[in-house]
């Protein structure tokens, strides 16, 4: 069965007052998505103590699911409130040593940069860069070209946020395990765009939100760590929840990614994580990817026909995503986004740093949609 793009239209009211491509900040969700969270929500919120176990029973089958959209066991993944939040549990968690290196990408989101740059101003490590390509042969050289004996983790994201430029993680983590080196990936702007089978990528640690692509519930998230590193890396906070006590023996964390739970969680919004993976299913994921492959690589090859346009994202799938980020000769990013706005209420995204527009290109979208940005492109480039 193919995608019904008009029929997943119907699930979002807001398309009829606006041309949405900016899933990749934040993504909106299915109406009827909607429905089953604030249902899930009001349920524990008005029902308290009575449904704590069955509400936390449902939480606990979200988590199952995301696992199983991994390739992942239920116990290597933990619900967070966002991407970020599972990189700092990296950075907080792990025993840093004196002289330790940190090689992390030169085209990162404040979300990652900050919080390896904020390490490092604390004196606990050196942070180093490393340069992606939009050749993968030529990033997977870079890599190798930076490691020291000194390195300790490298960080990069699936997905560059700038360029939607897609990194080649699997080549890096075998390069990395080669040489003893830890790997920790933000998967923000990859997670519901294509698979992430992380036991096959090889990382250790990989971060997520639920709100963009995969058009969930607001501030939630996911950390995967991998079985093998769970004892190496310690909760930041800790409460009930993250482990076994005992007069004798203190706090016994448990060998489980839920350790960096703790207190009482939003049971009914996690639990309703199961909503928006159902309705994904119902489409089929690998319909969902061929729609935002095509309507990507239509929007990249009419791009490149426009003159005075730059097209800073790869061409094919394999190499990019459903983002495509360019720029208008002689027109700033921020008129070129204010003049959509103003003319079809058409949402994108800047990227200030090269003055160019990002563009997203989700489930909803269509081929009309794409050609009246087009429209106004040719436009703006004469």
């Amino acid at each position: 069965m193919q995608l019904d793009v008009n029929q997943v239209r119907e699930e979002f009211p807001i398309l009829k007052e606006s041309i949405y491509l900016n899933v990749g900040t934040v993504g909106i969700s299915p109406q009827s998505v909607v429905e089953r969270v604030l249902e899930s929500i009001a349920y524990f919120e008005t029902r308290g103590h009575l449904v704590w176990g069955e509400c936390e029973s449902r939480m606990n089958e979200s988590r199952k699911r995301m696992a199983q959209l991994l390739g992942a066991s239920p116990e290597e993944i933990a619900l967070t409130r966002n991407a970020t939040d599972g990189t700092n549990l990296t950075i907080n968690g792990l025993d840093w040593r004196k002289g330790d290196e940190i090689l992390l990408s030169n085209h990162e989101h404040p979300s990652m940069l900050f919080p390896w740059t904020y390490l490092q101003q604390k004196g606990d490590i050196t942070l180093k860069r490393f340069g992606i390509s939009r050749d993968p042969s030529e990033t997977v050289e870079n890599v190798r070209n930076a490691i020291t004996p000194k390195t300790r983790l490298l960080a990069t994201s699936h997905v560059t946020s700038q360029h939607g430029v897609r990194v080649p993680v699997k080549e890096i983590a075998t390069i990395c395990r080669e040489h003893g080196i830890l790997t920790h990936i933000d998967g923000a702007q990859a997670t519901g765009q294509f698979p992430i089978p992380v036991r096959e990528i090889g990382c250790d640690f990989y971060t997520g939100n639920i709100h963009k692509w995969l058009l969930g519930p607001k501030g939630t998230g996911f950390y995967y760590v991998r079985q093998e590193r769970l004892d190496e890396v310690k909760p930041t906070w800790v409460g009930a929840g993250t482990g076994h006590f005992s007069d004798q023996d203190g706090l016994t964390p448990i060998n489980q990614a839920s350790k960096f739970e703790y207190g009482t969680l939003d049971f009914g919004k996690y639990a309703a994580i199961s909503a928006i993976l159902d309705w994904f299913e119902t489409l089929g994921w690998k319909n969902v990817e061929a729609h935002m492959r095509q309507l990507s690589g239509y929007l990249k090859a009419e791009l490149e026909k426009i003159p005075n346009v730059t097209l800073y994202t790869p061409h094919t799938w394999q190499e990019s995503s459903a983002m495509t980020t360019f720029s208008v000769a002689n027109m700033p990013c921020h008129e070129v986004s204010g003049h959509l706005w103003e003319r079809d209420q058409i949402l994108v995204r800047l990227v200030g740093e090269y003055d160019a527009v990002r563009i997203s290109t989700a489930v909803f979208n269509t081929k009309e949609e794409v050609d009246l940005l087009l429209k106004h492109i040719r436009d703006f480039a004469e």
